[in-house]
């Protein structure tokens, strides 16, 4: 048993940091313009859950539950699962965030809060989902990485997963600790992983997810005298 502590996280990486960073490029290039159309749709979904109107929350929910369906079949079983073995249970894994997402979606159970109760609250959460849906591919260039190999949100899992926790923070529903719950391990997941590979961004995912998650529990109202 004592020999197990001679290990570290980078002993069970299969993978180079190098790999990693042109994992990102190659399925850029593999999928481009995809990107624009997934950028729009990023837009989109800001914009109704901006609005708030019943079937527009329901539409973004169903674009973020359509979302991670592609991840998982695109991004996990497609070029990730060639580094990383367990890119076919971490698509199982996406492929039932993304039912769980449109199932809430369809039931109508997306009603989210509004801006007249905690004003902080309503804040964090579309900083957090604004982050995910279109602020997430400048990451790359501003930490020294090419724009070409950006995580683009509907087409990888990072941005993906914090756009959800900045959705479902601001849901009224109690099942959104259960729709939080994988992009939550994922942001916690790719955190490990890059701080392995010692990369500067290995943060970004999991501080957005601390956000989003105080974003839940914090009281829909603010207290007034």
């Amino acid at each position: 048993m004592g020999s197990w502590s001679s290990y570290s996280l980078s002993d069970f990486l299969l993978f180079s940091p190098e790999v990693y960073e042109r994992l990102f490029v190659l399925h850029n290039q593999d999928l481009w313009p995809v990107q624009l159309v997934t950028l729009a749709l990023a837009a989109v979904v800001l914009t109704l859950v901006l609005g708030r109107a019943p079937g527009g929350t329901r539409a973004a929910f169903v674009i973020l539950g359509a979302a991670w369906i592609v991840v998982a079949a695109v991004f996990f079983l497609g070029r990730y699962q060639t580094i990383n073995w367990l890119g076919a249970d971490i698509a199982f894994l996406a492929a039932f965030e993304g039912i769980v997402l449109l199932m809430l979606g369809l039931a109508g159970r997306t009603e989210l809060m509004g801006q007249q109760g905690n004003r902080l609250k309503f804040a964090a959460g579309i900083a957090v989902l604004a982050a995910g849906l279109l602020l997430y591919p400048l990451l790359a260039p501003a930490f020294g990485f090419t724009i070409v190999g950006a995580q683009v949100f509907g087409l990888t899992p990072d941005p993906t997963a914090v756009a959800t926790l900045g959705a479902v923070a601001l849901q009224r529903s109690r099942l959104r600790f259960l729709a939080a719950l994988m992009p939550a391990c994922w942001c916690v997941f790719t955190a490990l992983i890059l701080w392995t590979l010692g990369r500067a961004d290995f943060f970004v995912a999991p501080a957005l997810m601390v956000v989003a998650l105080v974003v839940m529990v914090l009281p829909r109202t603010t207290a007034t005298r």
